[in-house]
């Protein structure tokens, strides 16, 4: 679920950045077409104003004709030229500025060819001395020539603000959609931002509830694990120490019945039949096995009542000192021994002896029918873990059972095969749990068997 939030937040992220990614582009491109239209609008202002100053200097020049006809005063003509040049410097910058419009460019070559012969008319008025009289300039002036041309000036002149009066429409209606566009694209920018961001804020929410509701149930469940493994502990005590009070209260009894069997045995073995003595035998028998058992099962309740005591441990000689313990308790078994060197560990020296004594006594009692037993002991580095193994060409077992090799009263061979009580290999793993450590074991039926085990953390600085 979390996961899923998360992906769900990380996709959401993703489109409304890509979604960002194309309204910005999608506003800079309509940006830059609104200045670009707002550069023509400019553009398009500036013609027409220098149409105005055009059309008025043109009417500036008939002004000025007009007077120097009533009153021949000289300064107007140069009145008159002054007015003639900005005309036609105007004519030039409306066709510089117009460049891009081929049909502006033709009216304007038309208005600067109708203006040189418009002028070339006024200036034979200004200049040519033969009409003396008034009436004489006047009905030049008149002449139908003249006004025709003045007239197609003027018309040509409202054709091009005509045309840019349109084009001027037209350009602030599209920077008029534009500037919509943008408006829109940056609102629906708003909303969109604004919705992920309420939409992120409620998933985190749900989330953050989810793992108040999930942690309420995990203090829940271990509150419940803790009083179920108090009472767990609490359990194993009791057990453990009815456990032992039963072994040691029984080992009086079993004791007198062995020791009375032997005297038995000894004392009136004569006067016993031959059933009656195998019956002894079965009960001396009985008697031991069953010491034993209370001995493994004491040695077992010891285990998980004392504490571990720490120290270094030169475990080739621990090694050696326990061979020659099972050695003298098999002594008909010649094995061939192998003992690598060893590292230091860090370890409770008695329980580390006595998880070494089973393991050893264990491949000395498995091999025993090989015609040569070999055991090997050895150790290997695995990463930051030392791995002690005890090895032997023995019985083995089968790899199926392996689950069941540490459980207590466990046995893979019937006793009739191997003798011993099922606790051995339990004591083992207790005592490895009581380092920290790991245990386990391989092998094959008739081929031999490994054991392997480590000692935790505590032997990692050694």
């Amino acid at each position: 679920m979390k996961n899923k939030i998360e992906k769900n937040i990380v996709y959401g992220l993703i489109v409304i950045l890509f979604l960002n990614l194309i309204m910005t582009g999608s506003a800079y491109y309509t940006l830059q077409q609104s200045l670009e239209l707002r550069k023509w609008e400019t553009h398009t202002q500036e013609v027409l104003l220098n149409l105005e100053e055009t059309l008025s200097s043109f009417r500036e020049t008939h002004s000025v004709l007009r007077a120097y006809i009533l009153y021949r005063d000289k300064e107007l003509i140069d009145s008159y030229f002054k007015n003639k040049r900005i005309v036609l410097e105007k004519i030039q910058e409306l066709k510089e500025k117009t460049t891009d419009n081929p049909v502006e460019q033709k009216r304007l070559s038309n208005i600067e060819s109708n203006l040189k012969e418009k002028f070339s008319y006024m200036e034979d008025i200004l200049l040519i001395k033969k009409y003396k009289s008034l009436q004489d300039y006047v009905e030049l002036y008149r002449s139908p020539n003249g006004f025709t041309l003045s007239e197609k000036i003027k018309f040509l002149l409202q054709e091009i603000k005509d045309e840019e009066l349109r084009l001027l429409n037209i350009r602030k209606h599209n920077s008029k959609i534009n500037m919509t566009i943008s408006v829109t694209l940056l609102f629906s920018g708003i909303v969109l931002n604004l919705s992920f961001i309420l939409l992120q804020n409620w998933l985190i929410y749900q989330e953050s509830q989810r793992r108040l509701k999930t942690e309420k149930i995990l203090e829940k469940s271990n509150e419940n694990l803790k009083l179920y493994s108090e009472q767990l502990e609490r359990s194993n005590r009791d057990l453990e120490a009815f456990s032992y009070s039963v072994s040691h209260d029984l080992r009086s009894p079993i004791r007198g019945i062995l020791g009375f069997s032997k005297i038995l045995l000894e004392d009136h073995e004569a006067e016993l039949g031959e059933d009656s003595r195998r019956i002894v035998n079965i009960i001396i028998r009985n008697s031991e096995n069953m010491g034993k058992l209370i001995d493994d099962l004491l040695e077992y309740s010891r285990l998980g009542r004392r504490e571990p005591m720490f120290s270094v441990v030169n475990m080739k000689v621990l090694v050696e000192k326990v061979i020659e313990e099972v050695s003298n308790y098999y002594p008909n078994i010649n094995a061939e021994i192998s003992v690598a060197e060893l590292p230091y560990a860090n370890a409770d020296t008695s329980l580390l002896k006595q998880l070494l004594f089973n393991l050893i006594s264990n491949a000395f009692k498995y091999s025993q029918k090989k015609e040569i037993p070999k055991i090997e002991i050895g150790s290997y580095q695995n990463g930051e873990e030392t791995v002690f193994f005890v090895k032997d060409n023995g019985a083995g077992f089968d790899m199926k059972y392996q689950h069941k090799l540490f459980n207590i009263f466990q046995r893979l061979h019937h006793t009739d095969q191997f003798e011993g009580t099922g606790v051995g290999l339990a004591i083992v793993k207790r005592v490895i749990e009581r380092h920290n450590g790991r245990v386990w074991g391989k092998g094959n039926l008739n081929e031999g068997a490994c054991f392997y085990f480590t000692l935790g953390v505590n032997d990692r600085n050694v």
